[in-house]
């Protein structure tokens, strides 16, 4: 059984917030989302943050076969090929131990904006909250018609 995980991680320059989102599916439908104001982080870094959490919650669900889908290529290329020197290298690495789990099935993949804005509406909502991750048992209404 495979779920499709869709992530985005969003930075408004004029609040100097950023935030996270994602949605899980299983044959087309919704299993779990999640939302979280991050503070301040450059956009690669904050898609870093939302690939994190999206796959520590699949994991922490023993959802064991997980395709995460992130709009940033340069976010999988850092994951594919980890810098030591890169300034969130902690957080590369930390992507890399749960992508080293016991997956039965596990990828990260390139998906373009216009079939990710289900996720993208989550992590602009989190823009204004207090941080902390908040997880989504039933779709939030501003999403419902977009899943």
């Amino acid at each position: 059984m495979s779920y499709k995980l869709c992530v985005k991680g969003v930075f408004d320059r004029s609040q100097m917030r950023a935030s996270v989102g994602g949605i899980m599916k299983h044959n087309g439908r919704w299993v779990r989302g999640f939302g979280s104001m991050i503070g301040l982080a450059d956009p690669q870094t904050t898609e870093l943050w939302a690939i994190y959490y999206g796959l520590r919650m699949a994991w922490e669900r023993e959802m064991t076969s997980v395709v995460v889908f992130t709009e940033r290529m340069d976010a999988i290329d850092l994951i594919n090929n980890p810098d030591p020197a890169y300034p969130t290298a902690a957080l590369i690495e930390m992507i890399t131990m749960l992508k080293g789990e016991a997956w039965s099935h596990v990828d990260i993949q390139h998906i373009h904006a216009d079939a990710n804005v289900a996720a993208n509406v989550l992590a602009t909502d989190c823009l204004d909250g207090e941080g902390g991750l908040k997880e989504f048992a039933e779709p939030p209404h501003a999403i419902i018609h977009l899943i």
